[in-house]
């Protein structure tokens, strides 16, 4: 069940309405129902999946809380198998076929393993470390661990969030399982704004934004490099709406139940180094490695080759995160690389830095950060790595190889005026956002201002959204990782 699709739209305000009209102590029952449903709309038989990661982190967790003062050689074991146990499953389902082919080729055909062929399950890495962050919080003592199976059960495969996150942390989400959650008209329609920003990001800006780049990129041996720069551009938005669209709803969808979701996207690409944008860029994730992998190495604490050499694993394993493809690791290493020159660059300039306080204007910046992001896109959205090099040749080396011309892009007119101003529309919305809450300010105004607004946005999503060929709902690109 897709966020943008008709069936949402007829779930989520019946899930909404018999929430708040049951009693409170049966309303986490209720949630725990919708959100098995939710997630069997996929695929019914990966519920077992998504049940045994519940089942091994939940009895595992008890077992490591009952241990760690007493037995902490226990405790340690048994966080192994929970971590162990966790990842065969994701590598089985998500790895296995690209590490045997890498195997097979390295070997010359001599090495030849089973052929196992799995639709990859929606959402697994997402509910994967989501349920590890939380054993790895009651191994270190960070919260005790929860005793009802089922509420912990929620916390895992609560739907708002659980297909493509943001990836939540149980020291936040799990005691709010325990509040009492009541119909509150202002937090409602907090929720709903957000939920339709994220659906005109989704709908009228990444949709739009995918007719560009699947059309140039599908034509890449022949497209000017204009155009390639262009679709590369659109990507960066197409991506970035997309995923921020998803979190956004499942924000939106949360407050109005009640709950609180952590942010997911702040801005990102008014980022002014590749440090600041990771930590603008799917938050949930970039702090989830920060304090389950990166700490744990080490982090900036043993010097500086040790600093890099941490920071490189962890965005090797991001891009392994994202993608079984070689195309998704060598992303992970682009952005890895970047930060370790920029950390090396600021530790050579460090009393330049003292007295001039930046080595750049914050524009040019900005713009410099903007341009390594999207190199980098090329090879998260590049089918493969020689593809992604001769993208970046033609950009570099064919930017005049033909007439650049709007039907290149594969858009009429119209709709790329549209693109372009539903983009400025989304970056005037991202600086203003960082001196005041858009929503606060549009809930103060004046009745009759909101309605328009309201109105005028609905309006807009409705004649301006791109709705694929016969009306057919665009999935969120997340839900392939």
């Amino acid at each position: 069940m897709q966020f943008n699709s008709i069936d949402f739209l007829i779930y989520f305000p019946i899930v909404t309405l018999l929430y708040f009209l049951l009693p409170q102590k049966i309303k986490w029952v209720w949630l725990l129902a919708c959100s098995v449903y939710f997630y069997m709309c996929w695929k019914a038989k990966y519920i077992i999946l998504i049940g045994f990661s519940i089942l091994v982190t939940y009895a595992g967790s008890l077992l490591i809380q009952r241990w760690r003062q007493k037995r902490p050689a226990l405790a340690r074991l048994t966080l192994a198998g929970v971590l162990l146990s966790n990842f065969t499953v994701l590598f089985a389902f998500k790895y296995y076929g690209f590490f045997s082919t890498v195997l097979e080729t390295a070997s010359a055909g001599h090495l030849l393993l089973p052929a196992f062929r799995f639709a990859l399950p929606v959402g697994i890495s997402f509910y994967t470390f989501q349920a590890l962050g939380y054993s790895i919080d009651v191994y270190r003592g960070d919260l005790k661990a929860e005793r009802n199976p089922f509420r912990y059960a929620l916390f895992v495969c609560f739907f708002p969030q659980l297909v493509a996150g943001p990836i939540e942390r149980a020291t936040n989400l799990l005691p709010q399982f325990y509040e009492r959650h009541s119909f509150d008209y202002d937090r409602m329609k907090q929720g709903l704004l957000l939920m339709g920003w994220g659906l005109f990001q989704k709908i009228v800006i990444a949709d739009r934004m995918a007719v560009i780049v699947d059309h140039v990129y599908g034509e890449y041996q022949t497209a000017p490099g204009s155009a390639l720069a262009v679709a590369t551009v659109a990507f960066s938005f197409q991506i970035y709406c997309d995923f921020a669209s998803y979190s956004n709803i499942a924000i939106g969808a949360a407050q109005v139940l009640g709950y609180r979701l952590m942010q997911n996207f702040n801005a990102p690409y008014l980022a002014c180094s590749i440090k600041e944008f990771w930590r603008r860029w799917h938050i949930s994730l970039s702090t989830w490695f920060k304090d389950y992998l990166y700490i744990p190495l080490g982090g900036s604490r043993r010097g500086t080759a040790r600093t890099c050499l941490n920071v490189m694993i962890v965005f090797l394993v991001s891009g392994l995160w994202h993608g079984a493809a070689a195309t998704f690791v060598v992303w992970g290493a682009l952005h890895g690389l970047f930060q370790v020159v920029q950390t090396l660059w600021y530790k050579a300039n460090a009393r330049r830095l003292q007295t001039a306080g930046s080595l750049l204007p914050p524009a040019a910046a900005r713009l410099g950060t903007f341009v390594l992001v999207n190199i980098a896109w090329v090879f998260f959205r590049a089918e493969s790595i020689s593809q992604a090099g001769a993208i970046l040749f033609r950009i570099s080396t064919r930017w005049a190889e033909s007439p650049f011309t709007l039907a290149a892009l594969g858009l009429s007119l119209p709709d790329c005026v549209v693109g372009i101003l539903a983009v400025g529309l989304l970056i005037a919305v991202d600086v203003i956002s960082q001196k005041r809450d858009l929503r606060q300010w549009l809930v103060n105004l004046p009745l009759a201002a909101q309605w328009l607004i309201y109105l005028g946005g609905i309006a807009v999503v409705a004649v301006f959204g791109v709705y694929g060929p016969e009306y057919e709902t665009a999935p969120f690109i997340y839900f392939q990782f």
